[in-house]
């Protein structure tokens, strides 16, 4: 598959590359995480749609018991640039005294990642981890916490690996970024 029907694109990333990075995180998510197992349990919340993918190779990766569960909050939809913050669905599992594991897609602005680690907070996790595939690299007007990054991207527009533009080119074989457009989403 190619992303020429999103426009043109360059691939950053290619799926090989995508897959060492997601080998690499579950590495250090392992070291930090399993000697936590005994004491507490490990939630992994996979913030959805965008994160399916990474999480999809990540779990067969992770060497200690966990529940999974799911967040779907957006900013974006099917254009390219953020806006408010929409909650489609909020976690069913509950959190209080667990260790949480946030898997996310990208790490842009951080509007809606701060708001998630907030939000496991404020139910009781009694920490917050925190796993994006890609990081762009740009200004942010607040510092958002990241423990694991998989992939750094420039400050452009990219999809691929669950990634999406305008609700396409998430099963795009790598990580790409339109050519054309504005990259402050």
């Amino acid at each position: 598959m190619t992303p020429s029907h999103l426009g043109p694109a360059e691939q950053l990333f290619s799926a090989e590359a995508v897959q060492a990075a997601i080998q690499r995180m579950a590495v250090a998510i392992n070291a930090d995480l399993e000697p936590l197992v005994p004491h507490r349990p490990v939630v992994v919340m996979t913030v959805l749609s965008g994160a399916i993918v990474v999480v999809g190779q990540l779990l067969p990766l992770l060497h200690f018991p966990l529940h999974l569960d799911c967040v779907q909050v957006s900013r974006y939809g099917d254009k390219t640039r953020g806006g408010d913050l929409l909650w489609r669905l909020t976690p069913r599992e509950p959190i209080l005294d667990a260790t949480v594991l946030l898997v996310d897609d990208i790490l842009d602005e951080g509007i809606t990642l701060l708001a998630l680690q907030d939000y496991c907070r404020e139910q009781g996790a009694a920490a917050v981890h925190t796993a994006v595939m890609v990081r762009k690299e740009r200004p942010r007007a607040r510092e958002v916490p990241v423990d694991y990054v998989g992939l750094e991207v420039p400050d452009r527009f990219v999809f691929g690996y669950g990634l999406d533009a305008r609700g396409l080119g998430r099963n795009a074989p790598g990580i790409f970024a339109l050519i054309e457009e504005d990259a402050h989403g």
